[in-house]
């Protein structure tokens, strides 16, 4: 893959009781993520846009088990830094995640299997001016270089919870996604240049995670840790490594009664 917050916490004013508290049902959820990091290539280190991220959340708990589908939707192009003298670049990413996850009986575990998807476009354009004897004009000349990906794997999951009260809870959890495939399509304009050259990654993530209950909605606030990174398959030398540590703040609403 390459190149890779606060919602207003009014209306807590809501009554907190033991009645069918809003976890317990079907749910839908929006959080906000900062993103506060970096992304490494061989050209170099920079760091990463800080941006409020979206992320959707439907959650559906039956008896020990949970299923639940989160990711952000396309969003950018995003400007930032390309670390090359006179070129701008920007990124256009998606994800989507997916789990489905068994709350050990009588323990405070629980353990999950899903898939974790990226999509995402880079475009960097840099500029230059040609020389020419005189008396003719120096003119701008502008390369474009496109590139996107297509990044996928199996994800596994361990988490720790620990009830405060009746309201309040503290969770921890733990992600790896050993292998992920990428294919990675690169295109370079205006000399119609293109590269196919397929990746190899992993990613370590994990959040912690403070939760507020009531009757009407589920409040959540923490941070979350994702480390990704990939090599080319074909000399092993580094595509991009991502270190991100995102705080987020976020609400869910019961679906039906």
């Amino acid at each position: 893959m390459k190149r890779s917050i606060v919602l207003a916490a009014a209306l807590l004013a809501f009554a907190i009781s033991g009645v069918a508290r809003a976890d317990d049902r079907p749910s839908i959820g929006l959080t906000l993520n900062a993103s506060i990091g970096t992304h490494e290539e061989k050209s170099g280190r920079e760091q990463v846009p800080l941006l409020p991220i979206p992320l959707l959340d439907l959650r559906v708990p039956v008896k020990h088990f949970e299923f639940e589908v989160e990711g952000v939707p396309a969003i950018g192009p995003i400007g930032y830094n390309s670390g090359i003298s006179a070129a701008t670049r920007t990124t256009k990413i998606s994800y989507v995640f997916g789990t489905l996850r068994y709350h050990i009986p009588n323990t405070r575990w629980s353990a999950g299997l899903g898939g974790i998807l990226y999509n995402q476009e880079t475009v960097t354009s840099q500029t230059t001016i040609v020389p020419c004897l005189s008396p003719c004009t120096a003119t701008p000349f502008t390369v474009t270089e496109y590139d996107r990906s297509r990044v996928g794997g199996m994800r596994y999951e361990i988490a720790y919870a620990v009830p405060l009260s009746e309201a309040r809870s503290l969770s921890i959890q733990i992600g790896l996604v050993p292998v992920m495939h990428a294919a990675i399509h690169e295109s370079v304009s205006p000399f119609n240049r293109t590269l196919d050259e397929p990746e190899r990654a992993s990613q370590v993530d994990g959040q912690l995670r403070y939760m507020l209950y009531t009757r009407a909605a589920t409040w959540s606030y923490g941070v979350r840790y994702i480390n990704y990174l990939a090599h080319f398959e074909q000399n092993g030398a580094l595509s991009d490594r991502n270190t991100l540590i995102m705080p987020f703040a976020g609400v869910s609403f019961p679906l039906g009664r």
